[in-house]
C-alpha cells in the first residue's frame, strides 16, 4: 500500500499547474472498485481452529493452512459538492474477507472408543457498512484535483466458521457485531466531459472490526472511483 501513496504523489506533481477550474457544484454519484488488504494476525485464526478442535474432541497430528488477508472489494458513493474546497459523501463500503483454510488429519475422542480422522475448518472475517465523510479538495489545473478525505464507517463485522468431517457432517456457527471505525485518504480526480471524474485514492480504515468477531485491525484500500455530476 506504500506504493500506491508514493504513486499518488508523483501523479500530483506530474500535473501541469494552470488556473483551478471552477467546481461543479451539487449532487454527484459514483461506484468504486478497490484492492484490500488487512493487518490481521495469523495466531488469532489459529487460536480459533483450536478452540473448535477441543469443542470437538480432536487431537490433530498433522496440519495443513493458509491465510489470506488481501481481497478485491466494491462500493458506491453519494456526494454533495458544497464549494471548490469542500464535498459532503456517503455510501456503502465493503472491507472483503480475511480468509483461513485449515486441514488436520489426526484422532477423535468423543465418541469413544478413539477414532482416526480428519477436520476441515473455514474461518473468514468481513467487515461492510455505510461510511459517511468530508473531502478537503485542492484544485491543480482546469482537470486535475487533489482530496483528502476524513470519516467515519458505521461498520457490521462477520465471523463465519465452517467446519466438516471427513465423514462429510457440517456445522456452522456465524457472529455478527455492529461498530463505528473512523476512516482516512488521500487521493486524485481527473474529470472529463465536465460531468464525470475518474478517482483513484488511498484509504486506511482503522481497526476495523470488533474482537467480539474475531479480529480487529487496519485495512487499506487502494480504490478507483467512477462519479458523475447531476
Amino acid at each position: 500500500m506504500r506504493a500506491a501513496i508514493i504513486a499518488f504523489i508523483a501523479l500530483a506533481g506530474s500535473v501541469a499547474t494552470g488556473a483551478a477550474r471552477a467546481a461543479e457544484l451539487g449532487i454527484y454519484a459514483g461506484i468504486s472498485v478497490s484492492m484490500v488488504e488487512k493487518d490481521s494476525n495469523r495466531s488469532v485464526f489459529e487460536n480459533e481452529a483450536q478452540a473448535v478442535d477441543d469443542l470437538a474432541a480432536f487431537a490433530p497430528q498433522s496440519t495443513t493452512s493458509t491465510f489470506d488477508t488481501k481481497d478485491s472489494s466494491y462500493g458506491f458513493v453519494v456526494g454533495w459538492r458544497l464549494s471548490e474546497h469542500l464535498a459532503l459523501e456517503g455510501g456503502y463500503m465493503d472491507l472483503g474477507d480475511v480468509k483461513y483454510r485449515e486441514h488436520s488429519d489426526g484422532v477423535f475422542f468423543a465418541p469413544t472408543p478413539p477414532e482416526q480422522g480428519s477436520l476441515q475448518k473455514n474461518i473468514d472475517s468481513g467487515t461492510s457498512g455505510i461510511q459517511v465523510s468530508a473531502l478537503g479538495i485542492l484544485p491543480l489545473s482546469y482537470r486535475w484535483e487533489v482530496y483528502g478525505r476524513g470519516g467515519v464507517l458505521i461498520a457490521n463485522s462477520t465471523e463465519d466458521v465452517f467446519v466438516i468431517d471427513d465423514l462429510g457432517t457440517p456445522g456452522r456457527i456465524r457472529f455478527n457485531q455492529s461498530g463505528f471505525d473512523l476512516l482516512a485518504g488521500v487521493g486524485i480526480s481527473f474529470s472529463l466531459a465536465d460531468i464525470y471524474s475518474v478517482r483513484l485514492e488511498y484509504q486506511r480504515v482503522f481497526d476495523a472490526g470488533e474482537d467480539e468477531t474475531l479480529d480487529a485491525a487496519d485495512v487499506d484500500l487502494a480504490t478507483l472511483n467512477v462519479t458523475v455530476s447531476f
